[in-house]
Order: structure tokens, then C-alpha cells, then sequence
């Protein structure tokens, strides 16, 4: 692995740099390959300490060989190896600064620390932007700069607690903000590392959401609080949504204009949707589990975790369920009779964000793709919950009313203008050809009551069957492997193997054979 390359940025031993009362603490872990070029920033302060978590490699031979004190502790937290530090490190100075391996001082950012320390007695600390440098070049938009992190604080003052996969500072105190940033080379010990680190966070992403699901969005904090208080808010505002992955990637590239910055911002882009997905996965499992406990009366718990209610809209939804057949209809609402009443929405405020999603920013990306992107298309499908197989072909003209209930198997195309009107679950089996202008209908109403309640009944065609144009299959209607439904035809009912359909409603007309 190749040393991280210097950029004019960084803090040069002997330069001139001014050198402010302060200690500096660097949190490491087999950090040889960063090591030395971190200290060598720090060459302004007179007191540089290494708290190591334990690490097997020369990490902490270099760190001493460079002058600075090394510290061992073994990581819990990063909330608790900085309270450690604090705690147990005999620091020279009261105003401290925690830089990672992986990350520079600038010249320009220690001249800011000097000339605002001391000037207000009561600030207990300074939330610090950084710069993400990735590919040899700084994302500016795609890395969100600035980004803050509590990183100048008075030890005397500043206490921090695990928040997620870090930590935050203790809430309450008076804290400032600086202008100049650290550099931070994210990717420096490569793809591996980052990939294995945020394995980890990933899981304490999942289990921080778990925390904060009882935690209500405050809606001013969200629109005109603080920069750093409204970007902790539409984060929590964004663990409540679905199809977070394809949200991180769309806001990284078009929202900040990551596209702007070429392969590096689109690359970034695409690992933080990778983050995103892996933090979703285990949160469903651990909603699932938690909840399959709950039903056979058994208890969970998750330490400082409130009460996890059970949300349909988290369930993996699978076409080996049990189909739904029409259950007895509720009682009707008293009143006159006559006209309908419809019932109020069925939908839970996440599938109404997420229909949101689609319908605007979604089905137009679908629509405006090249005839022949098949790939892309599947892959824009995928990102918002649909299970695409192999060598799947749809048309871009195809209309998807609900994404995540979409499960198409190997083989299957799809043509110019299908309807795939997937309120409930559309299964559609191996090699299976639905044709242009074809609709499937896995929804309806039930026209008996006069709340009109919405009926979400699946669909399902079998391996190998082909759907003619512009013919209908309507809910709950299970289309037999090999069959044939007719073009113009309708289908109400559940349709044989191997046979050949047509008419409105289809009749049987031959047995299909195939040469």
C-alpha cells in the first residue's frame, strides 16, 4: 500500500506554522501507514499523545521513534476512548484536539485555533469541518463539506457519549464552530479497511435507529435550527424512510451535485449506498427477530433500547406466503346509504414517502433511459426493493406503480407499455413473456362496502407462461406455468397449465404444445 499523498494543505515541519496551547490525542489501530505523515502535521504542538487500541503492527514503534507518547487502552467506543483519554492521559495544556491516524492539520486551521482560544471563557468547545479527500481530490459536494465533527474541546468541560457507530458531546454546552477544516483521507488504507469498518458501524447504525425510533422529528430544528442540530435531525428523520440506499446515492449526486466531480463522487456515492444498505438489512433483522420473540410471548431487549413497535411495512414480503382470499367485509359505517364513503389511507406514512420517491424522481429516471439499458433499469428497480433476476428485460416504457412488491425471475421481458399495478406482491416466474400494453393487476376494491377498502390481493405467473397484448390478469389470479393468455383477453380466475386462454372473461381454448 502506498503512503497517502501530500497536498499543499498539509502542515510541513518547520514552515512556520503558529503553535497554540493545545494537546492533541490520535486514536489508532494498525495505523503504520498513516502514522507518520498524521504526527508530522502535528509538529507544531508540544504535546502529542497516541492512544492505541492495540495494535499488532508498528504503529506504535513509529509513533514513538517520531516523539510522541503512546498509550495503550482497549477500544470499547469511541465515546469511551475519549472520555479515557481525558481522563487518564496526563495532557499539558486544558484545551485538547482528537485527530485520527488518518487525518491532517492544516496551517491554516491552526492559525484559526490560535487566535480564537481564550477570547470566550464560556465556550466548552469547537465542532470542526473536514475535508474528504478521496482519489486524489478533495469531495467537496459528494462528502456534504463542511461536515462537523466535536473534535477542539476544554477537558474540563466536555464529556462525550456512543452515538451510533461515534459518538457526540454531552448535550447542554455552550460550543463554537470553526471555519478552517482538517483533511481527512477516508480511503487511505484502502477498500478493505473501509468495507470492514463500516461492517461494524453498520451494526451500530442499526442498533442506534433502534434507540431513537421513539424520538420525535422536530420539525423546527429540521427546517431552521443550527446547521449541525438540522443535520442531526433529517438524519433522523432519513432512518425512518424506505429505500434508504437509492435516497443516500440520489441526494449525494443530484441534491449535493456529487455527478460534478466525476468517478471519484459517483465511486463515493455508490459505497454510501452500500452503507445505507447494509444498515437497513440488519435493522429489518433486528425488527424481525424482535418481533418473532414478541409473538410466542418471549422478551427482548436491547440495552438503553425503548420498545420496538411492530411495523407491517418492515415485513420481507414473500411469494411463498399464503395468497390472501377474500375475508368477510367489516362492518359497514352507520348513516344513509348510497353513496360510498371511502375509507381514510391505507398507506403508512413510509410507503406514502417512498411512492413519493418513485413516482418523482424514480419512474422518470426509468422512463428517460435508452431502450437497451436493461441493466440499469433493473438495477434502479433493485435499489428500490424489487427482486430482479437474471437476463430480466423491461421496456422503459413499462409503468411500476410500487417498486418493492415487484419479485421477476430470471429470463422474464416485459414490453412497451405494461402496466405491472403492483399494489400487492407480482410474482412472475422464469423466461415468462408479458407483452405490450398487458396489465397486472395485484389490486382493487371491495365495491361490497362503503368504506370501498382497498384490496391488495397478488399476482402470479407461472415459469414460462406468456401474457398476450394488451390483456388483463386481474387480483388473486395465480396464471399456470406454460399457459397462454390471449391477446385482448381477461382473466378473473385462475388460469390452468400448459393451456391456451382467450376471451373476456378467458376461456380455455386448446392445450398448448410446444415443438
Amino acid at each position: 500500500m502506498s503512503r497517502v499523498p501530500r497536498t499543499h494543505e498539509q502542515v510541513r515541519p518547520g514552515d512556520g506554522t503558529p503553535t497554540p496551547p493545545v494537546s492533541v490525542v490520535v486514536l489508532t489501530l494498525n495505523e503504520e501507514i498513516n502514522i507518520r505523515e498524521c504526527l508530522e502535521s502535528c509538529d507544531w504542538c508540544d504535546d502529542v499523545h497516541v492512544l492505541d487500541s492495540g495494535s499488532t503492527d508498528s504503529t506504535q514503534d513509529i509513533a514513538r521513534d517520531m516523539g510522541a507518547e503512546v498509550h495503550t487502552n482497549p477500544f470499547e467506543s469511541f465515546g469511551k476512548q475519549r472520555n479515557w483519554a481525558i481522563d487518564n492521559i496526563p495532557l499539558k495544556h486544558e484545551w485538547v484536539f482528537h485527530l485520527d491516524a488518518d487525518e491532517r492539520f492544516t496551517p491554516a486551521l491552526i492559525r484559526e485555533i490560535e487566535a480564537l482560544l481564550g477570547k470566550d471563557p464560556q465556550t466548552s468547545g469547537y465542532f470542526v469541518p473536514h475535508k474528504l479527500m478521496f482519489m486524489d481530490r478533495w469531495l467537496k459536494r459528494a462528502g456534504g463539506y463542511p461536515n462537523y465533527q466535536m473534535r477542539l474541546f476544554h477537558k474540563n468541560r466536555i464529556r462525550f457519549i456512543d452515538h451510533g457507530h461515534g459518538q457526540r458531546e454531552e448535550p447542554g454546552k455552550p460550543i463554537g464552530t470553526l471555519v478552517q477544516p482538517y483533511l481527512h483521507f477516508l480511503f487511505s488504507k484502502g477498500l478493505y479497511d473501509w468495507f470492514e469498518k463500516h461492517n461494524r458501524y453498520s451494526s451500530l447504525e442499526a442498533l442506534q435507529a433502534i434507540n431513537d425510533q421513539s424520538q420525535p422529528v422536530r420539525l423546527k430544528n429540521l427546517i431552521s435550527g443550527p446547521r449541525i442540530e438540522r443535520r442531526r435531525e433529517w438524519k433522523l428523520l432519513v432512518n425512518r424512510l424506505p429505500a434508504r440506499p437509492f435516497l443516500r446515492w440520489f441526494v449525494t449526486m443530484f441534491i449535493q451535485l456529487g455527478v460534478l466531480e466525476g468517478r471519484a463522487g459517483w465511486t463515493y456515492a455508490s459505497l454510501l449506498a452500500q452503507y445505507e444498505r447494509m444498515t437497513v438489512l440488519k435493522l429489518r433483522l433486528l425488527r424481525q427477530n424482535k418481533t418473532s420473540r414478541e409473538n410466542e410471548f418471549e422478551t427482548d431487549t436491547i440495552p438503553n433500547a425503548a420498545p420496538i413497535p411492530f411495523d407491517p411495512g418492515d415485513r420481507i414480503i414473500s411469494h411463498h406466503s399464503p395468497r390472501r382470499k377474500k375475508a368477510a367485509p367489516p362492518t359497514q359505517p352507520k348513516g344513509e346509504q348510497g353513496q360510498l364513503v371511502p375509507e381514510a389511507s391505507p398507506w403508512t406514512f413510509k410507503e406514502k414517502v417512498i411512492r413519493a420517491i418513485w413516482m418523482l424522481a424514480g419512474q422518470p429516471l426509468f422512463n428517460l433511459s435508452f431502450h437497451n439499458w436493461y441493466g440499469v433499469r433493473n438495477a434502479l428497480l433493485r435499489l428500490f426493493g424489487a427482486k430482479i433476476g437474471k437476463d430480466v428485460r423491461i421496456r422503459p416504457s413499462v409503468k411500476v406503480e410500487i417498486p418493492w412488491n415487484l419479485n421477476i425471475h430470471d429470463g422474464v421481458t416485459v414490453g412497451d407499455h405494461a402496466i405491472l399495478y403492483s399494489l400487492g406482491t407480482i410474482t412472475i416466474g422464469e423466461r415468462c413473456i408479458i407483452s405490450q400494453y398487458a396489465h397486472l393487476c395485484a389490486g382493487t376494491h371491495d365495491h361490497t362496502n362503503r368504506s370501498f377498502p382497498l384490496i391488495r390481493d397478488p399476482v402470479e405467473i407461472g415459469a414460462d407462461a406468456w401474457i398476450g397484448a394488451d390483456a388483463y390478469v386481474g387480483p388473486n389470479v395465480t396464471v399456470g406455468r406454460l399457459c397462454v393468455l390471449g391477446a385482448r383477453s381477461s382473466a378473473y380466475k385462475d388460469l390452468e397449465p400448459e393451456t391456451v386462454y382467450v376471451g373476456n372473461p378467458a376461456h380455455a381454448l386448446k392445450k398448448r404444445e410446444l415443438a
